[in-house]
């Protein structure tokens, strides 16, 4: 062989050996980054490992053909890469940037069922919804037009279940405007103190998978197309659980806009046995008398301050002064021959889930962390659960299973729902007595017909009260029983047997829960 052969053949080895040095970095990096966004980390890895050994042994122990044949095939795969990115980059681009023109409609026969299980539960304090996944299609695909700016034209829903200890989840496909690509996101569901919490768990955009940053520019907009706060805001509602599974979401909770009593069945069984019995139980005898203000707040230097729902908002005596916050803001002042201050803060309709998200909690605790305060009374979560027992679902049998999957939900959020409220008291007032106040059972009438749901329904309700018990003990919160005084008394101290009945306290229940105070505290 000439010098010159011998110097073409080493010159052209050793820019083969070069290129494979360089290219197999650089396309190594883009294959791997691929595979990343389209099978996931351990297949990129392993891509990205093959490819860097190819190269290598292409511009180290490759023979001269070889060589160039691996340095031609590196460059070629590097500007394939790249154009393969920067295409699905464009179309990205495109799909998410192009708002114009309407989604496409929702099946009207869905859309119309979905609406008539929302409108029900709007009528009810306590409701139970259950919605097929071509249900839940619908009220999305609706939703869409409704939102700006929107890219996408259509999704579809589909309810993938969940193992036994993990909940379902929601897979949402669907069509972008422009038409370039398909999306896919998978979706978990989460409560955070009644308030649905949509999170992301997967995204992808055509035949890319984006973990990371990529995942996160866009989960936004997978996050809107799918929030179901949406849907339940019209509510008002407080979610006590979500079941995911069996091609269905059945979504449990309490509104405040809704009736506490829609059974039919338990109303005509109300006024059957106030109409056997003929008059009402008597009423015991008024233990305290109406409170010194009229209102809900007075000036101190030191304060009573309570929180609740309608109880604690006087909510069925005409004036505040006969409501159980006057009386036993009274009888704290008789006690300790001292003058106290009054706020309060209640407000009908609150549940555990609504006194944390719709500020009462915080503004009760901002004004208690500038203030001396002395005592602290609460009066939470009848309204998580009455508006079950209230409803069709339980009104013949409280153990029934639609039933039961109302109660089961209510105590599961109503349990975490009062840690995060006495641990916010109690931090806010290390020192301070604070009095959580036992919920009465409005069911429990004493007029001798429906005695089992009478008995179910007491039960019931001790049972809850004891999960608030427990958690109050704990912290160093006294329990006042306001279930025991009211127990077989509601036909005569609150207006149940009103027309509607109406499960509020007159003054005289008022006045028993107010000496269930006063005596908790001693």
């Amino acid at each position: 062989m000439s010098s010159y052969e011998y110097y073409e053949v080493r010159t052209g080895r050793s820019a083969a050996r070069k290129v494979c040095a360089v290219f197999g970095f650089l396309t190594g990096g883009v294959a791997a980054l691929i595979t990343w966004l389209t099978e996931g980390d351990v297949a990129a890895i392993v891509v990205g490992v093959v490819v860097l050994v190819v190269a290598l042994y292409g511009a180290i122990g490759a023979p001269r053909e070889l060589s160039i044949l691996i340095a031609l095939a590196l460059v070629l795969g590097f500007g394939g890469g790249i154009y393969f990115m920067g295409s699905q980059a464009l179309s990205i681009y495109r799909a998410i940037s192009q708002t114009e023109g309407p989604a496409d409609p929702a099946d009207p026969a869905l859309l119309a069922e979905a609406t008539a299980k929302f409108d029900d539960a709007a009528k009810e304090a306590g409701f139970r919804i259950e919605l097929h996944e071509t249900e839940i299609t619908s009220y999305l695909q609706d939703g869409l037009t409704e939102i700006e700016n929107i890219p996408v034209r259509r999704v579809d829903v589909d309810i993938v279940d969940g193992a036994v200890a993990e909940p379902g989840t929601i897979t949402i496909r669907g069509e972008f405007k422009s038409g370039d690509i398909e999306f896919k996101g998978i979706i978990s569901i989460t409560l955070n103190a009644g308030a649905v919490q949509v999170e992301v768990l997967d995204l992808e955009l055509g035949v890319l998978e984006l973990p990371g940053i990529g995942k996160s520019a866009i989960e936004d907009l997978l996050a809107e197309v799918a929030d179901l706060n949406t849907i339940l805001t019209e509510l008002r509602a407080d979610v006590q659980s979500i079941e995911i599974g069996d091609d269905r979401i059945l979504v449990t909770g309490t509104q405040p806009e809704g009736n506490l009593l829609t059974s039919s069945t338990l109303l005509t069984g109300i006024a059957q046995q106030a109409a056997s019995v003929g008059t009402a139980v008597e009423p015991p005898p008024e233990p305290l008398p109406p409170g010194i203000v009229n209102g809900v707040s007075a000036p101190g230097d030191r304060y009573y301050v309570a929180l609740g729902d309608s109880l604690a908002a006087n909510v069925g005596v005409d004036d505040a002064s006969l409501g159980y916050v006057s009386r036993v803001h009274r009888q704290l002042q008789i006690i300790a021959d001292a003058d106290f201050g009054l706020r309060n803060f209640g407000v009908s309709g609150e549940t555990t889930g609504t006194i944390i998200r719709s500020g009462q909690l915080d503004t009760a605790i901002s004004f208690m962390a500038g203030a001396q305060v002395d005592y602290v009374t609460i009066d939470i979560g009848a309204n998580d659960l009455l508006g079950h027992l209230g409803s069709e679902d339980c009104a013949t049998d409280l153990d029934a299973s639609a039933c039961r999957t109302r109660i089961e939900g209510t105590f599961a959020t109503y349990e975490s729902n009062m840690a995060a409220i006495l641990d916010a008291l109690r931090a806010t007032e290390p020192e301070a007595t604070i009095v959580f106040i036992r919920a009465y059972n409005p069911f429990s009438l004493g007029l001798g017909g429906g005695v089992e749901f009478e008995r179910r329904s007491d039960e019931i309700l001790d049972d809850f009260n004891d999960v608030a018990a427990a958690l109050a003990e704990a912290r160093g919160v006294i329990v006042a029983d306001g279930f025991t005084p009211l127990q077989g008394t509601t036909s005569a101290t609150t207006h149940m047997l009103d027309s509607p009945p109406d499960i509020h306290p007159y003054g005289i229940g008022y006045s028993l829960i107010a000496q269930a105070v006063v005596e908790a505290i001693g």
